[in-house]
């Protein structure tokens, strides 16, 4: 599923591939991916979403990608620019579109097409005024865990909960950017259990998560930055992280076989020796 990094990746290639004076054509293939708010359901789509594509959108400049959290906001110079949420499978791809499945819309640039591919359906854009862009893309979030990380008494006040400290980093009201996958390898990194109460947390296991969320989020871009972005539930794909989806396999740091539980319906990866 597409977390901060992935998501800060496709906001790059946008960038890099619209933000050229030209003027971008769109063709919607699935017309349930435009929808009339920010959903994974494709029962929310907009009854003239291909049209308002067609009539607000085409012909329009990309001026600037933005993101927070999991979000991209893709800013036309026109009234109309665009939400997007990749949902669990999204990603936007620039190649031959003769060998890709699942497209769901395709965009015109000069001589080069993108296409947005979604397996899951649970992607979307959400056409909305350009003025208020910023608004819609900031609605309902914490502060960004990768632009403006907290220190460690930011993020207990944040995270004031007695729910599993796991569970709570997931809550992007909190924390915007942070899914399964950079909670588990966040606490690795700080050696704190995810089942734990995040209220029983200490002052300095507050300081460590702290550091170690925009660490852990920097390492990922880092790994993942060249080529297309390749999600690890992927065919195919390698699997970098630490503990993540690692089950039996030795800790990086002490060899003890890491640990699966399950927390809130989400698979939870953990070294029980260095976060015991």
């Amino acid at each position: 599923m597409p977390e901060l990094p992935e998501v800060e990746l496709a906001r790059r290639d946008l960038y890099r591939w619209t933000v050229t004076g030209e003027s971008l054509s769109f063709t919607t293939v699935d017309a349930k991916t435009v929808r009339g708010k920010l959903s994974t359901n494709p029962k929310d789509a907009l009854i003239d979403g291909v049209s308002r594509l067609s009539e607000d959108v085409n012909g329009c400049r990309a001026v600037n990608v933005l993101r927070a959290g999991k979000r991209l906001g893709w800013q036309f110079d026109g009234p109309v620019s665009l939400l997007v949420h990749l949902g669990m499978s999204g990603k936007w791809v620039s190649r031959d579109t003769s060998e890709l499945s699942h497209v769901r819309v395709r965009v015109q640039v000069g001589t080069s097409t993108l296409s947005f591919i979604d397996p899951r359906r649970f992607g979307c854009l959400v056409p909305v005024p350009t003025a208020a862009l910023g608004e819609w893309l900031n609605r309902g979030l914490g502060p960004d865990a990768l632009e403006h990380p907290m220190d460690g008494p930011s993020l207990s006040r944040a995270c004031n909960s007695r729910g599993a400290i796991k569970t709570v980093l997931l809550d992007q009201k909190r924390l915007a950017g942070v899914g399964n996958i950079q909670a588990a390898e966040a606490l690795w990194r700080a050696g704190v259990r995810p089942g734990r109460a995040a209220s029983s947390l200490t002052e300095f296991e507050w300081a460590a998560l702290a550091a170690a969320i925009p660490e852990q989020l920097r390492w990922t871009l880092d790994v993942e930055k060249d080529g297309e972005v390749v999600y690890v539930s992927e065919w195919g794909s390698r699997n970098p992280f630490a503990v993540y989806g690692q089950e039996g396999e030795p800790c990086p740091r002490c060899t003890a076989p890491i640990s699966r539980a399950v927390h809130s319906g989400r698979s939870s990866f953990w070294c029980p020796d260095c976060q015991g």
